[in-house]
């Protein structure tokens, strides 16, 4: 018998009121801010596609356990109707907080740590296809209307992913693929001294080293050079030559690639921020 969302909720939390609403806007998951009578607030995740639910209940059981505190631990799940309950971490999204600069710096030294605990969580292995297989991908979200992309910007994105084509076999580790400050927590503890958490693992999966690097890169480490810095102060490393490059094309085509299915599904804001993305690596090169 299939289980709906309701009733796997019901049974998942018992009492429970909703706090809030914390779903992204446009995704396959809807995720509620949960309260139960003793006063314990829970997350309540339930996700409409099935590669993403299994990828973050895979996490949840393999992966963030080792990261204790700083990510989601899994307290339930009912796999027929593909619902999470997970525990609640304190603290506001890094892209809301208020910081200085220095606790910026430390925040970002902070999730290069983590993103190297969570590296080392699974021995790595090799991805014998990693550069056609994107390839492939990317070429598919590029096939339909190219509107918002000029033909410069296409042509700029294709030559990028006919690189990844050119990628040799690659090392793989645990990732988590959307590692952005929306996906990062801040909180203070009783000292006051600054704690980053890391949330949303629906996209985690085994891949490339250095892809992990990818997003973060995009959106805040390409134009503060002093929170790169921090980053990979943090994480032990900076990205190899190889790694370089293969951030180089991926995050080309995955930005000419939201630019244009953003755009198809009304999404602006998004499109708007794959195209910025998209306009930058072309000023780069």
């Amino acid at each position: 018998m299939t289980t709906t969302v309701s009733e796997a909720t019901a049974r998942l939390t018992g009492p429970a009121e909703v706090v809030a609403d914390l779903s992204w806007p446009g995704t396959t998951a809807t995720v509620r801010l949960l309260r139960r009578p003793s006063g314990q607030h829970l997350v309540l995740k339930a996700n409409s596609h099935p590669d993403c639910f299994t990828r973050e209940l895979h996490a949840l059981h393999t992966w963030t356990p080792a990261l204790d505190t700083a990510a989601p631990q899994l307290i339930d799940a009912d796999e027929d109707a593909q619902v999470l309950l997970m525990t609640a971490l304190p603290g506001i999204r890094l892209d809301l907080a208020t910081l200085t600069t220095a606790q910026e710096q430390d925040a970002y030294q902070q999730t290069g740590q983590l993103l190297r605990h969570l590296h080392e969580t699974g021995p790595p292995q090799t991805i014998t296809d990693f550069g056609r297989r994107r390839a492939a991908y990317l070429r598919a979200q590029l096939t339909g209307p190219t509107h918002p992309l000029t033909t410069a910007e296409l042509d700029f994105a294709l030559a990028a992913i006919d690189q990844l084509e050119t990628l040799p076999p690659q090392k793989s580790q645990p990732s988590h693929l959307d590692l952005t400050a929306r996906n990062l927590l801040a909180d203070t503890d009783e000292r006051g001294r600054l704690r980053i958490a890391v949330i949303d693992f629906e996209t985690s999966r085994y891949e490339a080293a250095g892809r992990d690097f990818l997003r973060i890169t995009q959106r805040t480490l390409r134009t503060r050079p002093d929170l790169a810095a921090a980053f990979y102060n943090g994480n032990g490393r900076q990205p190899t030559e190889d790694e370089q490059r293969l951030i180089r094309w991926c995050g080309t085509g995955d930005a000419a690639a939201i630019a244009v299915t953003a755009a198809a599904h009304g999404h602006d804001d998004s499109s708007h921020e794959g195209h910025t993305a998209l306009r930058a690596a072309m000023a780069a090169t």
